[in-house]
């Protein structure tokens, strides 16, 4: 039985999220732009959906598993589609049933995207969760509503923390970190990569390569 892998890329604004896409397969990717934004790079996929409600993105996730010619999708970006749920709930919910909504909706969103066969790519900010007995603080994927809160992680696999590493000269690094330093919620297997690999260039293409050899 063929597990699929379902990736999670967390980052602020501005750290090369989007444009890690760049040298995915055009024919056979589907990138579902909730973001409704031009893409950071030159060329667009033939699968691209842009959706003006959340219920046409869930459509837009099964239709692409369901479709032979795609072998992965992109979700750009799950902060995009909280924002759009929670405004869609307030206009047609009053009360507690706007969050008791919202809270089942991001559930049928993670639920549909762990149901895919096929490995997905799912981009997201986030926020700094504190505890306040132990004083530590981590970054978490941002959702609103506490029931979510520092939960969204435990249906990935794979969380990739997208980062920018200053230079002497020219534009930063971008790149993506493997592994929990107490500071995020980055997790992937160790073998797929490398025992000692603790980050890896921010280009999605690699991680899927990588993700194939590892299943194969």
């Amino acid at each position: 039985m063929r597990f699929y892998y379902k990736v999670l890329l967390v980052g602020g604004s501005g750290r090369g999220k989007t444009y890690s896409f760049r040298n995915m397969n055009k024919e056979t990717t589907c990138f579902i732009n909730v973001e409704n934004k031009p893409l950071p790079f030159k060329g667009g996929f033939k699968h691209t959906v842009v959706p003006d409600n959340h219920v046409k993105v869930l459509d837009a996730i099964k239709k692409a598993s369901a479709d032979d010619s795609i072998d992965c999708i992109v979700v750009d970006s799950f902060s995009a589609y909280m924002d759009m749920l929670l405004k869609e709930s307030r206009s047609t919910k009053r009360g507690f049933d706007i969050w008791n909504y919202y809270n089942e909706e991001i559930g049928r969103f993670n639920e549909y995207v762990k149901k895919a066969k096929k490995e997905v790519f799912v981009t997201a900010h986030y926020e700094i969760i504190g505890d306040e007995l132990s004083g530590q603080r981590e970054r978490r994927v941002k959702s609103k509503g506490k029931e979510w809160e520092g939960m969204i992680e435990k249906d990935y696999t794979i969380v990739l923390f997208a980062e920018s590493i200053p230079q002497e000269e020219g534009r930063p690094e971008h790149i993506f970190s493997l592994v929990n330093d107490g500071t995020s919620s980055a997790k992937c297997p160790p073998e797929m990569f490398g025992e000692d690999v603790l980050s890896v260039p921010n280009d999605t293409a690699h991680v899927l390569e990588k993700i194939k050899e590892f299943v194969a």
